[in-house]
């Protein structure tokens, strides 16, 4: 596994680059203490995952969020930050983050978000996701909706039978919560971008949802893991940029 962290904070990497190795002893760690020393890497090596600061010296991780969506879509990006709004974690998750653990979480609570996120699930902070789905009006679905798995700490991966979804639609689900749009999914899966987005529309019916910021909640919440995200290629990731985007997955 190949990961990424940008963060200007040496003693935080230490940190964290402990933690992961303790999770995956062969991990292999690339680190950058700048926005664009994290841009160059995030654009040009093969990887897993990014974990991103905020608040860096020379920018706002949200703008490297941006021009990672566009130009390196299938590149998983969980940011970590000292920032516990819930209008930055909203925005955060509009731009297509796959998660967001706060960096004042406790240890063990940073522990269990870590091993989360690297076993494809999703964290956002806990008390955030009331207002998120108040904000979504997603507060009033059924609590344990069909395939909705109950909130675990288990660090088992989901099944697309214990989800009650097929391959092919837990394929797409992978795909659709790391953020890629319906097209650029069509392509990873060799489908006709129509195909796909039949699958993405059962999705959020079987889930009684409406679109991915609320699959982002429902799966941080439900403690449900998809898989480790696999190794992402730039020059594969080119060409999913340039499909045509559509407005709303």
């Amino acid at each position: 596994m190949r990961v990424l962290i940008v963060d200007d904070h040496e003693l935080f990497r230490a940190g964290l680059a402990l933690l992961l190795r303790e999770l995956f002893p062969s991990i292999e760690l690339l680190h950058a203490s700048t926005l664009s020393q994290g841009m160059s890497r995030a654009l040009g090596e093969l990887l897993n995952i990014v974990f991103l600061d905020l608040d860096l010296p020379d920018g706002h991780g949200c703008s490297a969020l941006a021009e990672l969506r566009e130009s390196r879509p299938s590149l998983p990006v969980i940011v970590i930050s000292a920032d516990e709004s819930v209008e930055t974690i909203s925005r955060c998750i509009e731009l297509r983050a796959m998660g967001y653990v706060p960096k004042s979480s406790p240890p063990e609570a940073l522990h269990a978000a870590i091993s989360a996120v690297l076993a494809g699930g999703v964290f956002l902070p806990a008390v955030s996701i009331a207002r998120l789905r108040r904000d979504m009006g997603t507060d009033e679905a059924p609590a344990n909706g069909p395939g909705i798995a109950k909130s675990s700490v288990s660090s088992e991966i989901s099944t697309a039978s214990e989800l009650g979804l097929t391959p092919r639609e837990f394929e797409t689900l992978a795909w659709l919560v790391r953020g890629l749009p319906s097209k650029a999914i069509a392509l990873k899966m060799g489908l006709e971008d129509i195909t796909v987005r039949k699958y993405v529309s059962h999705l959020l019916a079987h889930f009684h949802l409406r679109r991915r910021t609320e699959l982002i909640v429902m799966l941080a919440e439900r403690g449900i893991k998809l898989g480790v995200p696999p190794v992402t290629d730039p020059a594969h990731d080119r060409s999913l940029s340039a499909v045509e985007r559509p407005r709303n997955d």
